[in-house]
């Protein structure tokens, strides 16, 4: 009997194992499913981002770039006719989207993106330039901003692992990068704008005294430049004062928990 007993219990016991190593190559393969379902799903929606952004451009293609050389002469006598291309490039960019604000590009990156403006500070974190849903979102304005009035504006943008939006921020972090003197230049009206950065480092999200846009007088603001110059991770030979029209990028980072890349800049010129 005790014989019988123990076959029973050693085949009982060989089922149980088959089972339990079933079971975890049933978990394996749904875990390994829902791994690569997700990695699509991302992948789609970077896609995604990038089309509308491409179209975009596609779009705008005309009226941005530098002329060629050879041309420079006949653009010099032809001034008016350039200006309502660039001005009609306004145009339609508010044509289809009220919210656009001006055009951002950052040296030596793929930050290339219209920047738009809300009632709040949510509504582009998720949707495109077209105001569809989109987990890329948009550059977009502070929405207490004003650019032709403000000294300071603020711009914000998801940093996306596959370095879209705001993705490349970041670089500025680097000592070479930020050293080089990669320009901020943003496109409004007709007219270009040009930054240069001389502040970047990591902040913590619950601890925004480095965020502001309007001041009490010329001291509050002259102490508010000399507290974001001081906080930068490298120091440059630059020159702040009340009078100085600031631009921040700000954006995700992952040092820790809450994480902010902020990249503060100078406006040093018009053309």
């Amino acid at each position: 009997m005790s014989i019988i007993y123990s076959k029973y219990k050693r085949r009982r016991g060989i089922v149980l194992k088959k089972n339990i190593r079933v079971v975890v190559k049933l978990i394996l393969i749904w875990m390994l499913c829902f791994s690569s379902s997700a990695i699509l799903i991302k992948l789609t929606a970077y896609k995604k981002a990038d089309n509308v952004y491409e179209n975009i451009r596609e779009m705008t293609k005309a009226t941005t770039g530098t002329p060629p050389i050879e041309e420079t002469e006949a653009n010099e006598e032809n001034k008016e006719v350039d200006q309502s291309i660039v001005d009609d490039k306004y145009d339609k960019l508010s044509s289809i989207n009220s919210d656009y604000r001006f055009w951002l590009q950052v040296d030596n990156t793929n930050i290339d993106y219209p920047v738009v403006q809300s009632q709040d500070n949510q509504y582009y974190l998720k949707h495109d330039f077209n105001k569809n849903y989109l987990a890329s979102g948009s550059i977009f304005m502070d929405y207490r901003n004003k650019f032709e009035e403000d000294h300071s504006v603020i711009l914000y943008g998801h940093d996306m692992k596959n370095k879209s939006m705001f993705g490349e921020v970041a670089n500025f972090k680097k000592e070479d990068f930020f050293n080089e003197n990669n320009l901020i230049r943003v496109e409004y009206k007709g007219m270009t704008y040009i930054y240069e950065v001389f502040s970047a480092y990591v902040a913590d999200f619950y601890h925004g005294d480095y965020l502001k846009i309007h001041f009490e007088d010329e001291k509050d603001k002259q102490a508010y430049l000399n507290y974001i110059k001081d906080r930068s991770l490298y120091q440059k030979q630059i020159e702040l004062n009340a009078n100085d029209q600031i631009m921040t990028l700000y954006t995700c980072s992952y040092e820790f928990e809450n994480a902010r890349t902020i990249v503060h800049s100078k406006l040093i010129s018009k053309e």
